[in-house]
């Protein structure tokens, strides 16, 4: 439904007709600026283009705010907001290593990064994202690999089913078991994990945070 609305533009008034809706969210960026409504329209006119008329510049300016407002940092092509860079799990047996966590990563949906056979590291991203890399390889430093007590790494999954799946997944190729997948509400409600360690004795998480059966979160 289309309202009319006037306001005083520059010292002028101006009669504007936009659907209902769009008023509404007008008045919520408004009050999100600090400004009037008729403060914010000043400034969608004049960067409005001259063929463009006011009541759809408005349009415009609106659906942009909204649809940056939808959109998460990794569909804009942002990744200043990941936190990490990439991991590292250090092996000694890099062939043996690269079978355990090639099948893993598949089940997981990690997306394959590179090998490099010679040099004996490979890694994997996010199916949707170049960041953050997991990564498994020899120590640079030529030493032997060892584990730190204390250190785990965990990964954020999508159903109780995967976690149950990876977890005996993990397993079947000679993972070592660390927990049993199941809920730990000792950490938050909705808590379902499990844990296994890799083929180098590196503990591994995995973690699903949604109520079992939702996938809204």
């Amino acid at each position: 439904m289309i309202e009319k609305h006037s306001l005083s533009i520059r010292g002028h008034r101006t009669s504007i007709s936009v659907e209902a809706p769009f008023w509404a969210e007008l008045n919520r960026l408004a009050n999100v600026a600090g400004c009037a409504v008729a403060e914010l329209v000043a400034r969608i006119d004049s960067d409005r283009q001259p063929e463009t008329n006011l009541s759809s510049a408005i349009r415009l300016h609106v659906l942009q705010e909204t649809l940056q407002k939808a959109q998460t940092p990794a569909e804009r092509g942002d990744t200043s907001h990941v936190i990490l860079s990439h991991v590292y799990l250090g092996t000694d047996d890099f062939e043996r290593s690269l079978r355990f966590w090639a099948a893993i990563a598949r089940e997981i949906g990690l997306r394959f990064r590179f090998e490099d056979g010679e040099r004996g590291w490979a890694g994997w991203q996010p199916a949707d994202a170049d960041r953050p890399l997991f990564l498994i390889g020899r120590p640079e430093n030529g030493a032997p690999a060892s584990i730190g007590n204390g250190t785990m790494i965990a990964f954020n999954l999508g159903s109780h089913a995967l976690v149950d799946r990876v977890h005996a997944l993990a397993l079947a190729l000679g993972g070592r078991d660390e927990g049993a997948p199941g809920l730990r509400p000792h950490y938050h409600p909705n808590y379902y994990g499990a844990y296994f360690r890799d083929r180098d004795g590196h503990k591994i998480g995995l973690a699903c945070h949604r109520p079992d059966g939702d996938s809204s979160l």
